[in-house]
């Protein structure tokens, strides 16, 4: 197991716990894309607009964490420099804003405003023009409700073929992506309650099955070749890994038990295991208590975790899109 997959689960222990919503559409801002070169604070700049406006909409993102992106480019419509000096440049161009899917480049919706600048170099007199855009009015706000309605009719309409592939996926115990393909599909699609969050819980208990089998099997190896003080400390090591909750919890406690009665010197120590299951315990104890839906919420939002972990460790790029 990934150890970035073990550092979100760290986490999760201590905040997950909570009533989190469920997935929704949510939108990043790309890199700025244009025949010239651009620097950097004109990347920023086009970026921080974008930032603002998915903000102000609800659809905001953290960035690199969605798997849709606002992508701007700079269309060169007609450009001019002068004879003088100092040397002039006017360039009438289009900034052109396209909803897409980073995976697989499919385009949801298009925004264009035209615009023009004028400075002593192109990437100036660009940056000049966009200066003047505002993307806080209705236009804007239009595109980004209608191209969210194509978004979620495009998942209305495949997500059958979405499920059917993770199912797939998951027959062959890669649990983590069929996660991952599931988590793509926003809760705004009918039929997400009951046929999307179930599955995404059913998987996330396997995969945390499957990997607490294998800390226990770990855990039993190193005993086994070492059932004396300094076997007992690397069994306390490897079960600290034991995710919360899992199958294999029982029989984890099961080697403690055997482990203290072989080595007397260590029935005083507290293994980081039994505090981990306590809190655990506690944790969802509490959460039974006060909501239940809340409790099944942050079952989903933990197995989007493990979903997230998955997808940006895939190799990458599929498409021209780079998120920032």
């Amino acid at each position: 197991m990934k150890n970035i997959i073990k550092i979100v689960r760290l986490i999760l222990l201590l905040f997950v716990w909570q009533n989190i919503g469920a997935q929704q559409i949510t939108v990043a801002p790309a890199h700025l894309l244009c025949s010239y070169e651009v620097p950097i604070n004109l990347d920023n700049q086009v970026k921080s607009k974008l930032q603002l406006a998915l903000t102000k909409y609800g659809i905001s993102s953290e960035i690199g964490m969605s798997r849709f992106a606002m992508v701007p480019e700079v269309v060169i419509n007609n450009e001019h420099t002068t004879s003088t000096i100092p040397v002039y440049c006017n360039i009438d161009f289009d900034l052109v804003i396209t909803l897409t899917d980073i995976y697989t480049g499919k385009s949801f919706g298009t925004y264009v405003r035209k615009t023009m600048g004028k400075g002593t170099s192109k990437s100036n007199a660009i940056s000049k023009g966009i200066s003047v855009i505002n993307l806080n009015n209705p236009e804007f706000e239009f595109f980004c409700e209608s191209s969210k309605n194509k978004i979620i009719t495009y998942y209305s309409e495949n997500m059958p073929s979405i499920i059917a592939r993770a199912n797939a996926v998951a027959s062959s115990r890669d649990f983590q992506q069929a996660i991952s393909m599931l988590c793509e599909i926003p809760d705004e699609v009918q039929g997400y309650s009951t046929k999307v969050g179930p599955l995404i819980g059913k998987y996330y208990t396997k995969e945390i099955d499957l990997e607490g089998e294998s800390v226990l099997n770990e855990a039993l190896a190193a005993w086994a070749q070492s059932p004396d003080e300094s076997g007992a400390n690397e069994v306390a090591d490897i079960l600290s890994k034991m995710p919360p909750g899992c199958s294999s919890s029982q029989g984890a406690r099961d080697l403690m038990n055997q482990i203290r009665k072989t080595v007397k010197a260590l029935n005083d120590r507290q293994f980081a295991f039994e505090k981990q299951q306590a809190d655990r315990e506690y944790a969802l104890e509490r959460q039974r208590q006060s909501n239940a839906h809340a409790e099944n919420m942050s079952s989903i939002a933990s197995a989007r975790a493990i979903g997230v972990a998955w997808a940006k460790n895939q190799p990458k790029t599929i498409t021209n899109v780079y998120l920032w």
